[in-house]
């Protein structure tokens, strides 16, 4: 399967927030733009889409030493797209999501009036997105178009490469901007205000 990779985008963020409320949002966030993971979205059931999507979740608990101590993350989201177009059948998005945590650490803050646990530590966010073609590796199992799949995506469809790829482009910048705005980053393109709680949640 031919991939054309995008570079990686980041986001790194050191202060208090709530774990849990990035991690609701990011996720509800994939589901609402048309990402699900290989198995495709459960029939009948997408509250359980989430654990599709999710390849690895692995936490470390370290005492205070030579370091501040804390929890370490590691959390590993693998997901798919079908692009739109009449070379739909031929192309498809695919995006991982790598989230690492460090010196993570519960404290409790007053918001709103209210006293809640949030999360103080760093954490760093990896977004890989690349263009597949030939997912269903139809070409490269043919006896014939094997041969000619190269010369096919240089000439004829190019043009149609480029585009999505633009297209995805635009897909992971908005989702890197909807969750800087959600930490209260800096962005530097207009980005719609998030209809998620930010950093703590809302209070009721």
């Amino acid at each position: 399967m031919p991939e054309y990779k995008l570079p990686e985008t980041r986001i790194k963020f050191k202060d208090v927030f709530s774990l849990k409320n990035l991690y609701v949002m990011m996720h509800e966030m994939l589901l609402e733009e048309g990402w699900f993971a290989e198995e495709g979205l459960p029939a009948g059931d997408p509250s359980k889409a989430h654990r599709y999507i999710e390849n690895l979740y692995l936490e470390n608990y370290y005492q205070k030493g030579l370091h501040a101590g804390g929890k370490e993350l590691w959390v590993y989201w693998r997901t798919l797209k079908k692009p739109e177009g009449k070379y739909s059948g031929y192309f498809q998005f695919k995006l991982n999501i790598d989230f690492h945590g460090v010196y993570i650490q519960d404290r409790e803050i007053v918001h709103q009036g209210k006293k809640i646990t949030v999360q103080y530590g760093e954490i760093e966010i990896f977004m890989n997105a690349e263009l597949v073609t030939d997912y269903n590796e139809d070409w490269k199992n043919h006896w014939f178009l094997k041969n000619v799949q190269d010369i096919y995506e240089k000439r004829i469809i190019h043009g149609e490469i480029e585009k999505l790829e633009k297209v995805l482009w635009r897909d992971v910048y908005r989702m890197r901007d909807v969750v800087k705005r959600f930490l209260d980053l800096r962005v530097f393109d207009p980005t719609p205000e998030p209809i998620w709680p930010k950093l703590y949640g809302m209070g009721g």
